[in-house]
């Protein structure tokens, strides 16, 4: 009897183990920091398409700036992040360094390199919400901003 016991014990452990490991998600690796801003989302996405219009100075009226990113997964949302985004939307993001690679020369003071974005590479990065000023009732209510990010093709 302590024998059958004993192996249903251990059976039933067996498997709890070996269902918790078949449902966890792979860890995607990164070099973005923890824990999230309050003012952060982090997402998963790809990018769709790259406005080519350049602004008249700065790094972006070098290299493109803005493009439209598909959500392919929201990871993480801070408390003052005020409208979440959803999976499958597309949005129009600046980056804030370009979607060029980052060099000393364009960014002297940056600290890390990116490694730039082309249509349909994906990426992990945290988005900034920042409010727009609407003019109309067509325009945007949020513009997003990207400072850092991680190329995962």
């Amino acid at each position: 009897m302590y024998n059958l016991k004993y192996f249903f014990y251990t059976f039933i452990l067996f498997s709890l183990f070996l269902f918790s490991s078949c449902s966890s998600t792979p860890e995607i690796e990164t070099t973005l920091p923890s824990k999230i801003a309050t003012n952060i989302c982090r997402i998963s996405g790809t990018i769709v398409n790259i406005d080519e219009a350049k602004k008249s100075s700065g790094p972006c009226s070098i290299h493109p700036c803005v493009a439209s990113v598909e959500i392919n997964n929201v990871i993480e949302t801070g408390f003052g992040f005020s409208t979440p985004l959803i999976k499958g939307n597309k949005i129009k993001v600046t980056f804030a360094y370009t979607l060029s690679e980052t060099s000393k020369e364009l960014f002297p003071t940056l600290n890390y390199t990116l490694p730039g974005l082309k249509i349909g590479d994906s990426f992990i990065g945290d988005i900034e919400q920042i409010q727009a000023i609407q003019l109309d009732k067509n325009s945007a209510k949020f513009e997003y901003r990207i400072f850092n990010y991680d190329n995962i093709n």
